[in-house]
């Protein structure tokens, strides 16, 4: 609504959902993970961006994907 927030995945290989991020052969949470830590390596590195990072596993509704937004304090779920 206000474009401090965004839900995400990588989906290079163009088939709707989530990437094997980490390489294990597997598409599931784990790979979400690979995303949440690099939003924590970025508010690390610029801690004026602090704010949420969810992870979101797969559903029968939805493929797993990782919330990010810029609410100013730390929240993690």
């Amino acid at each position: 609504m206000y474009g401090d927030a965004m839900d995400f995945y990588i989906d290079n290989d163009g088939d709707g959902g989530m990437d094997d991020l980490n390489g294990d052969g597997r598409v599931d949470v784990r790979d979400a993970r690979v995303l949440a830590a690099a939003a924590d390596q970025v508010e690390k590195d610029h801690p004026s961006l602090i704010g949420g990072v969810g992870i979101y596993a797969p559903t029968g509704a939805h493929h797993g994907f990782v919330h990010i937004d810029t609410r100013g304090y730390r929240a993690r779920w």
